[in-house]
C-alpha cells in the first residue's frame, strides 16, 4: 500500500527524515488528479534494488506538492552542476565576466588568468562569428600596433586565482585523459583538449598529414601513419609527456576525438606563442610561472595592460547547463569559491573545490535549505563522492527562481526538444521543460523547471541510483513526470498539446 504523508512547504526550514515518508503530498489546494497522475508516472520501479528520490514544488504557492523519498541522499551526476551554477550567480552576479589579461613589464609578456573556461572554446567563438584563435590574434595585432614585434623576455603565466589542483582526487581512473575529465586551470583554452586530425596525402603508403588545434609549439607529434589502405589510424599518448604518436592506415580524413592535455597553463602559453609567431612577433625567452598580481588584485608598476579578453558569465552558464560541459562547471565552482572567500575576509584565497563547496553550503544556509546528506566534491558531478537529495535540488531551483538572477539560470538550462542535452527528449512538450540531465553508470537524474504560460510554474527533481543495466526505463519515468506537469500547466490555461 502506498503511504501518504503530509509534506512541508519550501518556505519552512525544517527537513523531514528520509525514513518518515515514501510518497508525500502537500495539503489542499492541490488537485487530486495531479497527485494521482504523478504517482502513476513514477509507478513501481523496474528493479527492486533501485533507489529513487523525487520532489516537485509549486512555484506559485511555494508548496511541495509531491515527494518520493525526497530526503534520501543520492548521487546526482551532472545535476550537481545546478549547485555550481546557482552559487556562481549568487557570488559573482549576472553581469560578471571572466577576464584574462595580457600585459608587459617592458621585457616579458605577462598572462594573468581568471579561471575562464570559455577562452578558445569553439562553440562560444563560433557564436561570435570568429575563430577560437581570435583572442590571441587580437592581442598580436595590439602588440604590433604598439611596435612590439620582438619580446626579449619570457611568457610569464599567473594562475594564482586557482589552487594547483587540475584533477579531482576522486575522479575515476578510467575517466582521466578523456575530454570530459580535462584538467581544470586558471588559464584554459579549447576546453583544455587537443583536436588532432590526419588526412591522407599523395600515393598510398605516404605519411599522412597531421593537423592539431589549437596550434601549439609544445607538442611532439610522432607520425607513423600511412595514407590509403584498409583500417583506421590510431592515436597514442604516453602519460606525463607531450608526445603523441599516430600509427595505422588512413584511407580518408580522420579526426580523432578531443584528447585532454595534462597542463592547461602550458597549453595556453604554447598556443599564444605559436599565434604570435604566425603574426610576426618573435619571443626569445621561455614559458614560466610566477605570481604577478598583488594579494589585493592590483598590477604593480611598471606593468602595462595590452589587452583583456572577457567571457560573460552568461556564456559559461549556458555551456555548463545546456551542454553539460564539465570544465565549465568546475571553473564556476572554483571561481565562486574564490569570490566567497575574499568576500568573507580572506585576502590571499585561491579558488579550489573546497572553497567552492563552502560557497555552496553558504548559499543553501542563506536560502533556508537543509544540508543534511549534501556532499559537494566537485562542480560537474563527475565524482561519485557527490551526494544530494531531490528536495535540495528542487528547493535550490525554487529559491533561484525567486532571485533577480533566476531568469538567467532558467535560460541556461537545456530546453526539451530544442537544444542541449534535452534536444532529443520530450519533443512534444512545447518547450515547457527546462532542465539539467545527469547520467552515469547506475545513475539517471533530471532536475529543472516546467513552464506555465507566464514562466516557470514547477521546480522538480527526479533521481535514480543503483539500478542494473540500461537507464532507459528511468529516463522514461522522468519524461512521464515532466509530461504530467506540463499537461497540468496546459489544463490551467485551457491549452492543449
Amino acid at each position: 500500500m502506498t503511504r501518504i504523508h503530509l509534506s512541508i512547504g519550501f518556505r519552512s526550514r525544517r527537513v523531514l527524515a528520509a525514513s518518515s515518508l515514501l510518497i508525500g503530498v502537500a495539503a489542499a489546494p492541490v488537485r487530486a488528479e495531479l497527485l494521482q497522475e504523478l504517482q502513476k508516472a513514477v509507478g513501481r520501479l523496474p528493479h527492486p534494488q533501485a533507489q529513487a528520490g523525487a520532489c516537485v514544488i509549486d512555484l506559485a504557492t511555494g508548496q511541495t506538492v509531491f515527494t518520493l523519498d525526497a530526503d534520501r541522499p543520492l548521487t546526482p551526476a551532472s545535476t550537481m552542476k545546478l549547485f555550481a551554477m546557482s552559487t556562481a550567480l549568487a557570488e559573482l552576479g549576472a553581469e560578471f565576466a571572466f577576464e584574462t589579461v595580457l600585459a608587459t613589464d617592458r621585457r616579458n609578456l605577462l598572462v594573468i588568468g581568471d579561471g575562464d573556461p570559455g577562452f578558445g572554446d569553439e562553440k562560444i567563438h563560433r557564436a561570435r562569428g570568429e575563430s577560437p584563435a581570435a583572442p590571441f590574434e587580437a592581442w598580436a595585432d595590439e602588440l604590433r600596433r604598439r611596435g612590439l614585434t620582438s619580446v626579449p623576455g619570457d611568457i610569464i603565466i599567473d594562475e594564482w586565482v586557482f589552487a594547483d589542483e587540475p584533477l579531482h582526487p576522486t575522479w575515476e581512473k578510467d575517466d582521466l585523459g578523456k575530454w570530459y575529465a580535462a584538467p581544470v586551470g586558471a588559464l584554459n583554452i579549447n576546453d583544455n583538449c587537443l583536436d588532432i586530425t590526419v588526412t591522407p596525402v599523395g600515393k598510398a603508403g605516404a605519411l599522412v598529414q597531421v593537423t592539431v588545434q589549437p596550434e601549439n609549439s609544445l607538442l611532439k607529434i610522432i607520425n607513423k601513419g600511412r595514407s590509403g589502405g584498409k583500417g583506421t589510424p590510431s592515436l597514442h599518448h604516453r602519460p606525463g609527456t607531450s608526445d603523441y604518436t599516430i600509427s595505422g592506415r588512413a584511407p580518408k580524413r580522420w579526426p580523432f576525438g578531443p584528447v585532454a592535455f595534462a597542463d592547461p597553463g602550458l597549453l595556453f602559453a604554447g598556443s599564444l606563442r605559436t599565434v604570435l609567431a604566425r603574426k610576426g612577433i618573435s619571443m626569445h625567452g621561455q614559458v614560466r610561472r610566477a605570481r604577478v598580481r598583488t594579494p589585493n588584485g592590483a598590477l604593480p608598476p611598471p606593468i602595462t595592460v595590452i589587452g583583456i579578453h572577457r567571457t560573460p558569465l552568461r556564456d559559461v552558464l549556458a555551456r555548463a547547463g545546456k551542454d553539460s560541459q564539465n570544465l565549465f562547471a568546475e571553473c564556476l565552482l572554483k571561481r565562486a569559491g574564490y569570490a566567497h572567500a575574499r568576500r568573507s575576509g580572506s585576502t590571499d584565497a585561491r579558488g579550489s573545490w573546497r572553497l567552492g563547496a563552502d560557497a555552496v553550503f553558504a548559499l543553501l544556509r542563506h536560502a533556508g535549505i537543509g544540508t543534511n546528506g549534501l556532499v559537494v566534491a566537485d562542480g560537474s558531478g563527475l565524482s561519485r563522492d557527490n551526494a544530494c537529495t531531490a528536495r535540495q535540488l528542487a528547493s535550490l531551483l525554487a529559491y533561484a527562481h525567486a532571485q533577480p538572477t533566476g531568469a538567467l539560470l532558467h535560460e541556461s538550462l537545456a530546453t526539451a526538444g530544442v537544444d542541449g542535452s534535452l534536444r532529443k527528449r520530450l519533443k512534444n512538450s512545447d518547450g515547457r521543460v527546462h532542465a539539467k540531465t545527469g547520467t552515469m553508470n547506475g545513475v539517471r537524474t533530471l532536475a529543472g523547471y516546467i513552464d506555465g504560460d507566464s514562466g516557470p510554474r514547477y521546480a522538480f527533481a527526479v533521481m535514480f541510483n543503483g539500478y542494473p543495466g540500461p537507464s532507459t526505463p528511468y529516463k522514461e519515468i522522468q519524461d512521464r513526470v515532466c509530461r504530467v506537469l506540463a499537461d497540468a500547466c496546459d489544463s490551467e490555461t485551457g491549452g492543449t498539446r
